[in-house]
Formats: structure tokens, sequence, C-alpha cells
């Protein structure tokens, strides 16, 4: 469920901060549609192995226009970059609900 809360929590921070802060209006768009799309694959990847690696593609794509959008102010580029960094972090580092056991997660080991 933290894995669910952290991507929620991130997409809806990047959707505020694309009204509050200083994005254009395509910078605004982009990243409301992004938000948007970075919630529902993080609010559905738990259930779908492999999931998870689509919003790595979507980190990367948030960080690329953060440089080449050019109507987006300062803090709004840093804001975009900071969480481009925290959802590829989660998509990249593998949770509990991915599947995957730790040795130490095995009984008798």
């Amino acid at each position: 469920m933290r894995f669910i809360a952290w991507h929620m929590a991130l997409a809806g921070w990047l959707l505020f901060s694309s009204f509050a802060l200083g994005y254009g209006q395509n910078g605004l768009a982009f990243t409301a549609l992004l938000a948007v799309v970075i919630g529902t694959i993080g609010f559905a990847s738990p259930g779908l192995r492999g999931l998870r690696y689509v919003n790595t593609v979507l980190a990367v794509v948030l960080a690329v226009t953060a440089f080449t959008i050019t109507d987006m102010e300062w803090p709004a580029r840093i804001n975009s970059l900071v969480v481009a960094l925290a959802v590829f972090a989660l998509s990249v580092i593998p949770g509990r609900s991915s599947g995957i056991e730790l040795a130490e997660d095995k009984p008798g080991t």
C-alpha cells in the first residue's frame, strides 16, 4: 500500500504544482497529463508485474520536458526534476508488491 500511496502523493503534488508554480500553458497541460498517468499507473502496477517500468519511462519524459519546454520558470523546472527523480526511484527499486523475494524473506534461511 505504501507503493500506491507514494505514487498518489507524487502525482497529486505534480498535479497541484502544475497549477501553483510558474508553468506556462504547454508545461501546465503536459505536466498535468503526466501527473494523471503516473498516478494511474502507480495505482495499477502492484497488480500487474512490470507495469511499474512504464513509470520509469514517464519519469524520463518528465525530466526531459523540464528542460525542453521553454515557457516554464525555474521553480517549475526544479519541481519537475525532483518529482521525476522520485518517480524514477520508485519505479526502479523493487518494493514489497513487486513479487521479488529477498533471501531474508524466505523461511529457513
